[in-house]
């Protein structure tokens, strides 16, 4: 998370440089009501990059995960159920593919369960 947010910020760098942070500044503020300024600007586009990266660790975690599945053969018990509750004749590629979304879902929902945490938390102590 910690690259990912460097990564963010650098690319908040090279907006600035072509004035492309004015039109994201202005379009946050226009939908937030909200002045965020130069440093929740670049505070933001850290926190996405960072975002970012946990997504794609998540969906690299999905697959490794899909894979140790398979070794004692939890994939096909997998598939079969798939194909039985929904009518959906799974293929193997379709199975990695779930578990990558999943792992992908899971890490992003758990970023956004402590960024919120942050923010319920700041908002205690102010009022």
């Amino acid at each position: 998370m910690i690259v990912g947010f460097v990564i963010g910020i650098v690319v908040a760098y090279f907006l600035t440089s072509t004035h492309i942070d004015q039109v994201i500044i202005s379009s946050l503020n226009d939908i937030t009501k909200f002045d965020i300024g130069r440093v929740g600007y670049y505070l933001i586009m850290g926190i996405a990059g960072g975002i970012s990266l946990i997504a794609i660790g998540g969906f690299l975690s999905g697959i490794m995960v899909a894979y140790l599945l398979t070794w004692p053969g939890f994939d096909q018990y997998i598939i079969e159920a798939i194909r039985d509750w929904f009518s959906y004749d799974m293929s193997r590629g379709a199975y990695y593919l779930l578990f990558a979304v999943m792992g992908a879902a899971i890490s992003f929902l758990e970023v956004v369960q402590m960024s919120l945490g942050s923010l319920f938390i700041g908002l205690k102590r102010r009022a």
